[in-house]
């Protein structure tokens, strides 16, 4: 089969596992289209896209379900596996869903709404046995139905019982939680439209040409159903990692650039709301980081991709424009500021105790580890000092620091070498870590030139004793 034949074949397979209501559009437009055939192929690839997004969700529902009894759960929810995120947002937004909600929410219909249909899964030994993989998807679907029924039909029988309200509320994980399960239950029948229809947007952005006829269909998809916006744009933030084609089509849904414009077309407003929902994923990650791992490289990144997201925000939206937007880029700098604040109070403390060796107790690698960590998110934090609104800390404490660090790389190397047993080992030990520290504030010069001074240091002749 040659390469277009295949690609072909792979489009039609994907048109037949489409809803009719999306097939219908695709085939309606592909169609009507004049266009010549290298854009009728650009759509065939847009296509395909879509249909590899499918076949990853199928994959991950076949491999819940090969090697023994499958977990039920994650079975019945696989189709927002492509939405699901692990950081608790502190403002919900359609397009993402948090792990835990869905995991609290199968705990209370396991437990309360449905627990004899639900909580034999809970157990292997109790979850029943099907002959094949089929077999437990097509399980999982009856339950999947059972599930958002009886979660429905739940929601209205207390929606005048607030004590009531309040005890789902906290099961569930809280307020935030509660927003995403109307959220859920609102877009689930459209779950089967969206990967088109961001894979649909994607195409749109990346070919550089207004194609009026795409839009106005997309536009019309999402005026008619108004729940799926937010999660059409999780799913094209998902292709793209950027919140910058969040912006450009919120534009073109709304016909205009300026900020009030886009806040009274409510499907623009979804695609903002989405981009600012991913500097809040990116704080809660930095968050989680800080609270777990410390892991350098974790956090560096983490805020680097905040200060990413907040300048494609403010270089693509006139968030002074609206003053909600306005407030949630408040919110959220300071929700990250607050957190760095937080951190650098423990700076100069942990710089004491890791490269301090005087007298016992001694600094052990842990001390080191700390101190190298602080260092490296408080470099990476003054480099992005304007946007993320610490400017005056870092002014404050970058003397402080450089103070600390040019005292200790002075005494540690010299240390090398009066020093025996244990204290030669805890001096090694902190020097290695200080080489580390300085690297991330001051560079790797700065880092070789220490190490240099250790080298020296060991193969110097030891004083007599």
């Amino acid at each position: 089969m040659d390469g277009r034949a295949a690609v072909t074949d792979k489009a039609e397979t994907f048109l037949r596992g489409l809803t009719p209501r999306a097939r219908g559009m695709l085939v309606r437009r592909l169609e009507s289209d004049q266009a010549v055939p290298v854009e009728v192929d650009a759509r065939r690839r847009l296509i395909l896209e879509a249909a590899r997004t499918i076949v990853e969700s199928r994959r991950t529902t076949k491999q819940v379900t090969s090697g023994g009894t499958p977990d039920m759960r994650r079975l019945v929810f696989a189709a927002f596996e492509p939405y699901l995120i692990e950081e608790r947002l502190t403002v919900p937004a359609r397009g993402f869903v948090t792990s835990a909600t869905l995991s609290h929410l199968w705990a209370y219909v396991s437990t309360e709404l449905l627990p004899k249909e639900f909580g034999i899964w809970n157990d292997p030994a109790t979850a029943p046995s099907f002959p094949n993989d089929a077999a437990y998807r097509e399980e999982a679907a009856r339950l999947e139905a059972r599930l958002f029924e009886a979660l429905t039909r739940h929601i209205e029988a207390i929606a005048d019982e607030p004590k009531l309200q309040q005890r789902f509320m906290s099961r569930i994980g809280g307020e935030v939680a509660r927003g995403e399960v109307d959220d859920i239950i609102a877009v689930r029948d459209r779950l089967d439209d969206l990967p088109t229809l961001s894979a649909a947007i994607v195409h749109l952005l990346d070919s550089g040409s207004a194609d009026l006829g795409l839009l106005e269909q997309i536009a019309t998809y999402l005026t008619k159903y108004p729940e799926t916006a937010g999660w059409v744009a999780g799913g094209v933030f998902r292709r793209q990692s950027s919140v910058a084609p969040l912006i450009a089509f919120a534009k073109l849904l709304a016909g205009g650039e300026t900020a009030r414009r886009m806040r009274t077309t409510p499907t623009a407003t979804a695609f903002i709301d989405l981009g600012f929902a991913a500097a809040d994923r990116a704080a809660s990650r930095f968050l989680t980081t800080l609270r777990s791992s410390r892991n350098v490289a974790d956090a560096v990144a983490q805020i680097g991709t905040f200060r990413s997201v907040l300048n494609e925000l403010t270089n693509g939206l006139d968030v002074d424009g609206d003053g909600w937007w306005q407030q949630r880029m408040v919110v959220i700098k300071r929700r990250f500021s607050e957190m760095l604040f937080a951190e650098f109070d423990k700076l100069l403390p942990a710089l004491r105790r890791a490269f301090r060796v005087q007298e016992a107790p001694y600094p052990g690698p842990a001390d080191g580890a700390e101190a190298v960590f602080l260092c490296a998110i408080f470099a990476a934090a003054g480099k992005c000092r304007d946007t993320l609104a610490i400017n005056g800390l870092i002014g404050r404490l970058t003397p402080l620091v450089d103070q600390a660090i040019e005292l200790y790389a002075l005494d540690l190397p010299a240390r090398l070498r009066s020093r025996d047993g244990e204290t030669r080992a805890v001096a090694l030990s902190a020097v290695d870590h200080l080489i580390k520290a300085s690297g991330f504030l001051y560079g790797e010069d700065y880092a070789s030139h220490l190490r240099r001074s250790k080298e020296q240091q060991l193969k110097a002749p030891r004083p007599a004793a």
